[in-house]
């Protein structure tokens, strides 16, 4: 194990609280991580799911241990952008954490501002 220079930047992995439910997506490439998250790994939606805050905590734990900066967002808004149904919306739903059709458009929670810019830059509209 090698330790992390105190000035270098830990990735940071925003944990979303939605419907009293935990909810993450990132792309571990250590297969030993993985499989110590697979438990909470929901393959068809390809995000991690934590139904309690117990079960949060250690996920958080382990992630903390292995590098990463954890981040709850209690607040959805200011990732919760909608674009319209038959747009290409194919790389921003590979990046969001929840979607959800509404009306002719469909609603995204991206997993960080990144993606939330980049979905703006695609043609989303923010709804904070």
């Amino acid at each position: 194990m090698t330790l992390l220079d105190k000035t270098q930047q830990r990735p940071r992995i925003n944990i979303f609280k939605l419907n009293k439910v935990y909810y993450f997506k990132h792309f571990f490439d250590d297969p030993e991580l993985f499989r110590e998250l697979e438990p909470y790994y929901e393959k068809a939606s390809y995000r991690f799911k934590m139904a309690s805050a117990g079960a949060r905590n250690k996920v958080m734990k382990l992630l903390d241990r292995n590098g990463f900066d954890p981040n709850i967002i209690e607040d959805a808004a200011p990732y919760t952008v909608e674009i319209g149904k038959y747009q290409n919306y194919g790389e921003l739903l590979k990046n969001s954490i929840e979607s959800y059709p509404l009306r002719d458009k469909v609603v995204l929670v991206m997993k960080d501002l990144v993606w939330v810019e980049q979905a703006l830059a695609m043609g989303a509209t923010s709804l904070k």
